[in-house]
């Protein structure tokens, strides 16, 4: 295999891990999906805006974000409408592991799925995927990334069980799925690829962490209380306190687990009292790699965060959208989306186990550098006069010499500059209508602003 049976050295060189594809061998690149998270309707309409080609979201059946509203009942026949109007597929989460007794819930949400008129359904768990073919044979079947696919045989089963598609193990690094990927050519053609792109790692392998059960007093056996039942409790974030500290080995001398401490002398400081970290994941972000994953055929790109903000996903939809865009375009412009996610960047981005240092930070973000969150989210237009209802996101002071700057689709940052727009109390305050400098998170108020690009659903930071 060459090349691409190795890792890469840095990601900014992932492009070139296959710099002479075999003759024929994707030649002609396509961009794959860009696969965006839905939590509910504003994370819906959020992704329409800003680019997705498809989006994932949950239902009445278990899946794997307990903790996400979702879309039960009627919302899910209104999310797929909303959707196809704007020509973008909607795949529903199965994707939990169930026991005997969460088997009726199954049924309901494959019958949801059906009567939504679903493009798709996602699926980790054998026996899902089974009453999925029986129960909705008409939807397409995507494996999820929690059935942690990596091998060729294990894509070979889920073809032979009816599935359509695999999102692969995110555990899987770059040489496995250049392998995966001749293979599926080879021997499944029409197979599709899917692989897990942005967001969240898992300490343990996808979904099976079993210290959400041991650290919050969770029962192994209650319904939809579990990591594999969407319930995680992200242990590998908490903050800890070290009594002591035993290093483990590999045979080669390296440090098997990473500490990171935080030590003060005033105990009582707010933030600041003595933590540790025994795990702390970074998060993934394989942005570098995707002129080498289009070359290889992956058909779609997974952005995690279902349980993440709409204005973390308006901002991360964005800067992939602008990354897929320039690619397809021919000129592929990573740094320039990567600016854009330094704003959405909560910890250090890192190509995880796709790489070839699990710890080593991806090039080109700088995260020293003023991270600038959404302020507020246009919802539609002012009753009164000219202008816009806006929903505060953040604290917000109108007096601040930057401005206000509108996150548009396609990386474009215009700057309201001040004194060219106002901020008013909305309808609903007990001061209607007049000024208000400060704005706080939650706050309904109206923003008097003229410019093209000001439409519902846009954020503005």
């Amino acid at each position: 295999m060459g090349a691409l049976a190795q890792r890469a050295s840095a990601p900014v060189g992932a492009e070139r891990l296959d710099p002479e594809p075999r003759q024929g061998y994707h030649a002609a690149m396509r961009t794959p999906e860009l696969l965006l998270p839905c939590g509910d309707m504003e994370s819906l309409e959020t992704a329409l805006i800003y680019g997705a080609d498809a989006v994932y979201l949950g239902a009445d059946g278990p899946n794997l974000r307990a903790g996400a509203a979702g879309f039960a009942g009627a919302g899910l026949g209104l999310a797929t409408a909303k959707a196809r109007a704007a020509g973008v597929r909607v795949y529903v989460c199965l994707n939990a592991s169930p026991r005997e007794q969460d088997l009726a819930l199954v049924r309901q949400g494959l019958e949801q799925a059906v009567e939504a008129g679903a493009d798709g359904l996602i699926v980790a768990d054998a026996g899902v995927a089974r009453l999925a073919q029986r129960h909705a044979p008409q939807l397409p079947l995507h494996i999820s990334t929690q059935a942690n696919t990596r091998n060729s045989e294990g894509l070979a089963f889920w073809r032979d069980l009816g599935a359509t598609r695999a999102n692969l193990a995110r555990e899987c690094a770059a040489g496995e799925v250049a392998a995966l990927a001749r293979a599926r050519d080879e021997k499944l053609p029409g197979f599709e690829l899917e692989v897990f792109a942005h967001g969240a790692q898992c300490m343990a392998l996808s979904g099976r962490c079993q210290l959400s059960v041991h650290m919050v007093e969770r029962g192994v056996n209650q319904t939809g209380r579990t990591a594999c039942m969407g319930a995680c409790a992200h242990p590998c974030r908490y903050e800890y306190r070290l009594r002591a500290v035993v290093e483990e080995r590999k045979r080669m001398g390296t440090e098997a687990w990473e500490v990171l401490e935080q030590w003060t002398d005033d105990a009582s400081a707010p933030g600041e009292a003595p933590w540790t970290q025994y795990f702390a994941p970074q998060d993934l972000c394989l942005l570098w790699y995707a002129p080498w994953l289009a070359r290889l055929g992956v058909d779609a790109l997974k952005i995690e965060g279902r349980t993440r903000s709409s204005a973390y996903l308006a901002v991360v939809a964005d800067a992939w959208r602008f990354a897929l865009n320039s690619l397809a375009g021919g000129a592929f412009k990573p740094r320039a989306a990567l600016a854009e996610l330094r704003h959405a960047a909560t910890r250090a981005l890192t190509a995880g186990l796709f790489g070839a240092d699990a710890r080593r930070e991806i090039p080109g973000l700088d995260r020293l550098a003023p991270r600038r969150l959404p302020m507020l989210r246009v919802l539609g237009p002012a009753a009164s006069g000219s202008g816009w209802d806006v929903e505060l996101k953040g604290t917000f002071d109108t007096r601040r010499p930057e401005g206000l700057t509108l996150i548009l689709p396609g990386l474009e940052r215009p700057v309201l500059a001040p004194g060219s727009f106002r901020l008013e109390h909305g309808p609903q305050s007990s001061t209607p209508g007049l000024p208000a400098e400060i704005g706080h998170p939650g706050m309904r108020a109206v923003l008097r602003a003229e410019h093209p690009g000001l439409r519902p659903g846009i954020f503005a930071r």
